[in-house]
């Protein structure tokens, strides 16, 4: 039998100890956490984190999604058929000749289908609602999982694929009628269900999150593809959820923002403006009142990513056409501008 439980008012946050699965991974891939606390300009340091503590679930997303960028998976190793980062991005493009937001549901249902390899995802039409079905009872975890890791997980899940919506269109926010979960009843750790403003139902045997039909197949006007990015998604969850009066969220500064999409591949200023959603100048006043500028961050980004590519392992060229160089020879004189050596000289450092 259901339990259910009523909307709730109380702060969207994260137990420290629910990072745990992500540092660890970010440990084992050799990332320096004290300089990804510096890069997300949060308040807490990753790598000093008490364990009571608790974050807001907006820095949640923002660190779980700069380690997808780092460690180059978008399931961060839950599922043994990894998702390349882009993956995200891929979807969105595909959304362009929706009519309404059932369309997009069956577009989002449809085209993960085809990157999980399997159909675990699925729209269905009731009289009164649009449901969007997980099924995930045969997906293929890796073994490391615990059950209570992947409730969570599938539940922040559910939370990006509401705010994936409402990068397509606002109608998204006020059409969830429900929500099923898995989650067989409520802990004490659950703060990040606060999220909703809907009833959530414990128990069921697949995931769901059930939208008005009348919203969900009202006409709609898609936005352009520079608005439909993972890095828009990811800023809708933290509007989102600082909006809800998350306990210690705020919004994500422009620094944060640029880096996200420098380290996604988007390294042109004017296109990151266009994705955030601003003009170039004024892209350029907010990084300066946070005292650093774009031209700062394309160096600092591309300089780390170039360090993480070469420690493992890949060739010169290949790190060049990585990071977009014309050609190698340039990237040897940036790269020795930016650290003082030659790229060989790096690698014959950190092999001694």
């Amino acid at each position: 039998m259901l339990s259910v439980t009523e909307p709730r008012d109380h702060p969207i946050s994260v137990p420290a100890s629910r990072l745990g699965p992500l540092l660890d991974q970010a440990r084992g891939a050799g990332i320096d956490l004290d300089g990804l606390s510096r890069g997300l300009d949060l308040k807490v340091r990753l790598d000093a984190l008490p364990e009571e503590s608790s974050i807001s679930l907006a820095d949640y997303y923002r660190i779980q999604n700069r380690l997808m960028i780092l460690i180059g998976d978008e399931t961060l190793h839950m599922s043994a058929r990894q998702l390349l980062p882009g993956s995200t991005d891929f979807v969105l493009r595909n959304v362009s000749e929706c009519k309404n937001l059932t369309d997009v549901m069956q577009v989002i249902a449809k085209t993960y289908n085809l990157l999980h390899g399997g159909e675990y995802n699925a729209v269905a039409r009731r009289a009164d609602t649009i449901d969007y079905l997980i099924d995930d009872r045969k997906f293929p975890y890796t073994d490391e999982n615990t059950d209570e890791f992947i409730y969570f997980s599938i539940e922040c899940i559910l939370i990006f694929l509401h705010c994936m919506l409402m990068t397509v269109s606002n109608r998204a926010d006020t059409a969830v009628k429900g929500l099923n979960i898995r989650r067989p009843w409520p802990g004490s750790d659950c703060g990040h269900l606060g999220y909703w403003d809907a009833p959530i139902k414990f128990g069921a045997d697949v995931y769901c999150v059930s939208f008005s039909r009348a919203l969900a197949e009202a006409p709609i006007v898609v936005p352009p593809l520079q608005a439909r990015s993972s890095n828009a998604v990811y800023q809708k969850i933290v509007e989102a959820v600082a909006g809800k009066h998350a306990r210690h969220g705020g919004v994500q500064s422009m620094t944060a923002r640029v880096r996200d999409s420098l380290e996604r591949g988007v390294i042109e200023q004017g296109e990151i403006a266009a994705q955030i959603g601003v003009s170039v100048a004024t892209l350029r006043r907010r990084l300066a009142r946070e005292g650093t500028g774009f031209r700062d961050l394309r160096r600092d980004v591309l300089n780390d990513t170039a360090k993480r590519l070469l420690a493992e392992q890949r060739s010169v060229s290949e790190v060049s056409d990585a990071l977009g160089f014309s050609e190698f020879r340039a990237f040897n004189r940036a790269f020795k501008d930016w650290n003082g050596v030659t790229p060989k000289a790096y690698v014959r450092g950190l092999e001694a």
